[in-house]
């Protein structure tokens, strides 16, 4: 491999590539910097007075570290470089100079570079390192270096000393090239590149230049190693730098030897031989030869190439480059080998073996075992398989590096490539750019234009929503003002009635319903004001100091009675006994509104805990319960006023309440926290600062009452005693308008409840009712799954529902409507239209009963089922059915009992019999009956020769006599008389 990195001229050091003054030039820049920051801090130095100096308590760092320390001297610079990162202040400075001093006796600067405690600590490491990194560069510890290098990089781009930071990125580059990663070679070296070409340094740019195209020749990728040593030796040959050129001229005989232009490859090698030769530099001369050598033995000019040769073999011995020696020697065994002088051929390879064996040169070697092999395989056969089997052991070593550097190789193709065409569509996308920008101008100068004449307008119309708002805001706070008026007379004379002993016992009752229901209305509207007062009255607040504990406690207890009529467990757990400054009315209205939440959402059997205690001098209040839950959705919206979720389908909402506790939590500066989990409860965390400001003492009695009535709810009993013929199943969660509802209709219907959706489908199915009614928003089920769960049940699906809701928008009545419901009532209703609606359902049925009756006479029985022309719905369908069925039976010869039949319709007995009675009018006997003689008809009209009593047997009657009973039961005349108007022949049955 006749390459100057891959093995020719492997003894060249990495600067050979850079033209060697690459360094000397940066060198020559730190040094003017630097010695001119020292200048700066030694004048700055001498300008104080010498009182410092005499006292000791400053002293130049340079003198401490130009000190003879035989400690450090013995250390080498890789522990040096240990302590120095481990070590900090004087020390850290001190280990820094020396190994600068070191960096100096290993010839790296051409003079002493001294830090100082004034210089920045990053500048330090970055000289430290950098120097570090070209030292092991110089010893060939390429990982050391490359670590190092890495580590000085970011702080040169941090310096932005381009200098510097070009020498850092060439420096890394020709790392990774030592360790063939030709890819982030190329990578490193051209940023080094672009910013030679930012700095206009001719010099620099001639330099990385032909870097590349020393990392590219061995990478293998030719045709860039030309371009690359063309625009290098344009620049040098621009400057007349003679020795750049000399080296480049050398690269180029390299790249075009090859390429296999071997004539090109002569011509510079014989140009670079004479320059170097004026120059006067006999180690390049040397190479310079051995290169020519190789071309002309290309060409087949053997005696010039020996000519060659043997002059350029002592110039290399003199200057002591062993490789580019063996290189000659190896050179010259091959020109012996061809002249048949085998002898002396093999002197010259054995010369090369040692030298290539002891630096590990696997190609080189190969090539002279193989001379070897070649020169001896006549005289000594077996001292030849000798060198042939250590050439395939290389050859094959070769191999492996080859096929790893084939990898790298098309990695830099591929970023080759890759930046041409990243540099092709940043030319077009600037194109596009321009373009862009100037209709952007031109749509931003219009922009403006409309936004400066529109602004004015935006102003006006904030001042007026704002003027609005404020508007809105006043008339909301007097409208609730308004409705306590008539509440306070509702609640007022609700209360007259039921303390009057002339009313009736169901009077009162419906008084106690009317204080209950007015005193939640009268809690709300005054949470209302709540949250518009507490705003205003921050600041104006009426403070006391107290035992908070003891004050909560009394909240609490208000509730007792309560939670045990519901069976709920309510604890207090107080940890401690808290004094502190804090507001009654608002400690009243947070906890009544946890609380209260609490309870509402907790089933029977709950439990509803508060845990308070004192930490870091806030006071912590927990309340948590076992009730519903909530979800993440809910979660994300609790302080928001009435937020209600669309999927919610246990009709947790938030209300108010929770807005104003927040409002009031903010006010105080406090912290509230809520977790919860569906099914498994609620907690509320709470924190409040603690202060003991306020001199005036809590009232006693200042604990107020619950924020929300807690009286006795209506208990509901199902009113079926056996006078009416039908049953109104009444679901809803609020157990006052369930019983309103009841009370209403109590006097015409058989009425049952259910509290939410899911108690109501199973007692809808239990009882198969003659109407439904049913709430939208209840726990469990709303009404609306509970409409199409109906709609889809066989058993059922004929139950006329109503639905009584508070939502009025036209999208909720067609939602219902298409979920099933038969009615729509808006809440607040009037008794009147929902007794109404009712009635006109449940007569609408019994028509419907009077026509499914009609059509039962009307089918076309047949052997295998029935068929119908009357209506196609869901109630003929299931009439289908059940004629199906008997007709089934009968076929079968088996019994057509209710039981039976009920059974293949996957019904109880009372199921079936309250959905035929329901369709039709009949029991389920009678329609059976029914069934039985449309057979026995269709059998006589259908077969003349027939028998009564065959017919009679084929349609399931046990007796003649039995089956002409029924059949003028329902027929109005006699199987024989039906038959003679028939005019068919008579038999004596």
């Amino acid at each position: 491999m006749q390459h100057v990195f891959g093995g020719h001229h492997a003894g060249n050091s990495p600067h050979d590539i850079t033209s060697g003054t690459r360094v000397i030039g940066h060198r020559l820049w730190l040094y003017v910097l630097w010695g001119f920051l020292f200048l700066v801090v030694l004048l700055s130095s001498c300008s104080r007075k010498s009182g410092k100096e005499a006292s000791g308590v400053e002293r130049p760092l340079a003198s401490a570290t130009m000190r003879n320390d035989t400690a450090l001297q013995n250390r080498t610079v890789e522990q040096l470089l240990l302590d120095y990162e481990r070590q900090s202040g004087r020390k850290r400075l001190s280990t820094a100079n020396h190994l600068l001093g070191r960096f100096h006796q290993e010839k790296l600067t051409d003079s002493l570079i001294l830090v100082t405690e004034t210089m920045n600590p990053e500048s330090v490491n970055l000289l430290v390192w950098y120097w570090s990194g070209e030292l092991f560069f110089a010893v060939q510890k390429y990982d050391e270096c490359q670590r190092y290098a890495k580590k000085a990089l970011p702080l040169a781009y941090k310096e932005n000393d381009r200098i510097l930071l070009s020498d850092c990125e060439h420096l890394v580059g020709l790392s990774y090239f030592r360790q063939s990663d030709y890819a982030q070679a190329l990578e490193h070296v051209k940023k080094a590149l672009e910013l030679d070409r930012e700095m206009d340094d001719k010099g620099r740019v001639s330099s990385s230049l032909n870097t590349l195209a020393g990392i590219s020749l061995v990478a293998k990728d030719l045709k860039h190693a030309e371009k690359y040593v063309k625009e290098a030796l344009a620049f040098s040959t621009g400057m007349h730098d003679s020795v750049r050129i000399a080296i480049q001229y050398g690269m180029a005989s390299e790249i075009y030897y090859a390429m296999g232009k071997y004539h090109l490859a002569l011509d510079y090698s014989q140009r670079a031989y004479t320059l170097d030769y004026e120059l006067n530099n006999m180690p390049k001369v040397g190479i310079r030869l051995s290169q020519m050598a190789s071309a002309q033995k290309a060409l087949g000019q053997d005696k010039a190439a020996e000519e060659s040769l043997k002059r350029a073999m002592p110039i290399l011995a003199k200057a002591g480059n062993e490789t580019s020696l063996a290189i000659c020697h190896n050179q010259m065994g091959e020109l012996l080998n061809r002249r048949g002088e085998k002898a002396e051929a093999v002197e010259h390879f054995k010369q090369a073996v040692n030298t290539f064996a002891a630096r590990n040169d696997r190609y080189n070697e190969s090539r002279a075992q193989m001379g070897l092999y070649e020169a001896l395989k006549d005289a000594d056969p077996r001292e030849a398989d000798v060198h042939l089997r250590r050439y395939a052991v290389l050859k094959d070593s070769i191999y492996k590096s080859e096929l790893e550097q084939a990898v790298s190789q098309y990695n830099v193709k591929f970023k080759t490539d890759e930046l041409a065409f990243q540099n092709k569509r940043e030319r077009i996308e600037k194109r596009s750019v321009i373009i862009v920008a100037l209709l952007l101008v031109a749509i931003l100068l219009f922009i403006v234009m409309t936004l400066v004449s529109r602004s004015r307008v935006r102003k006006k119309g904030y001042l007026m929503r704002k003027q609005m708002i404020k508007m809105r805001e006043r008339f909301f706070t007097n409208i609730t003002h308004e409705f306590r008026t008539p509440l306070t007379l509702i609640i007022g004379l609700s209360r007259d009635l039921k303390a009057d002993v002339g009313c009736s016992d169901e009077a009162k009752k419906k008084a106690v319903t009317i204080e209950r229901q007015g005193t939640n209305l009268l809690a709300l509207i005054n949470q209302l004001l709540d949250i518009a007062k507490v705003n205003s009255e921050v600041g104006n607040v009426k403070w006391r100091n107290g035992d908070v504990t003891a004050y909560v406690m009394m909240i609490i207890e208000s509730y007792r009675n309560y939670t045990q009529h519901r069976h709920i467990e309510l604890q207090f757990i107080p940890k401690e006994s808290v004094v502190m400054d804090f507001v009654p009315d608002y400690m009243n209205k947070l906890m009544n509104n946890l609380l209260s939440n609490a309870i509402k959402f907790t089933p029977d059997y709950g439990r509803v805990g508060v845990t308070m205690w004192k930490m870091d001098e806030r006071l912590c209040i927990d309340v948590i319960d076992t009730g519903e839950g909530m979800n993440q959705e809910t979660l994300a919206h609790i302080y928001d006023p009435f937020y209600q979720a669309d999927n919610d389908s246990k009709n947790i909402g938030t209300g108010i309440g929770l807005a104003l506790v927040k409002q009031i939590i903010d006010t105080l500066d406090g912290t509230i926290e809520v977790k919860s989990e569906i099914s498994k409860g609620t907690s509320f965390h709470i924190t409040l600062p603690i202060y003991n400001k306020v001199k005036q003492q809590v009232e006693a009695d200042a604990a107020g009452t619950p924020s929300v009535s807690l009286q006795n709810e209506n208990i509901l009993t199902d009113t079926d005693d056996g006078r009416y013929d039908y049953r109104v199943l009444v679901i809803e969660d609020n157990k006052d308008v369930a019983a309103y509802i009841g009370d209403k209709l109590s006097n015409h219907y058989a009425i049952y409840y259910a509290t939410d959706g899911k108690e109501g489908w199973e007692k809808a199915l239990a009882i198969v009712p003659d109407l439904i009614i049913t709430d939208w928003m209840m726990p469990e089920m709303d009404g609306l799954e509970l409409c199409r769960q109906v709609r889809n049940n066989e058993v059922i699906n004929h139950v006329p529902i109503i639905v009584i809701t508070a939502k009025i928008a036209g999208e909720d009545r067609i939602k219902c409507l298409e979920a099933g419901a038969d009615a729509y009532i808006v809440k607040p209703f009037n008794a009147d239209e929902l007794r109404a609606r009712v009635g006109q359902l449940i007569g609408f049925r019994q028509l419907l009963r009077e026509k499914y009756a009609a059509a039962v006479d009307e089918m076309n029985v047949e052997e295998k089922g029935a068929t119908t022309s009357g209506p196609n719905d869901a109630d003929m369908h299931f009439l289908t059915r059940v004629v199906d069925a008997v007709c089934l039976l009968l076929s079968r010869s088996k019994e057509t009992s209710v039981t039976t039949v009920a059974s293949m319709m996957c019904m109880s007995n009372s199921q079936f019999y309250r959905k035929i009675v329901a369709i039709t009018g009949y029991t389920p006997t009678a329609y059976i009956q029914r069934v039985k003689i449309n057979k026995a008809k269709k059998l006589i009209n259908d077969n003349a020769t027939m028998g009564l009593s065959e017919v009679a047997t084929y349609c399931g009657f046990d007796t003649y006599s039995n089956f002409s009973r029924v059949f003028k039961n329902v027929c109005g005349v006699s199987p024989k008389e039906y038959r003679k108007r028939l005019n068919l022949p008579t038999d004596n049955a």
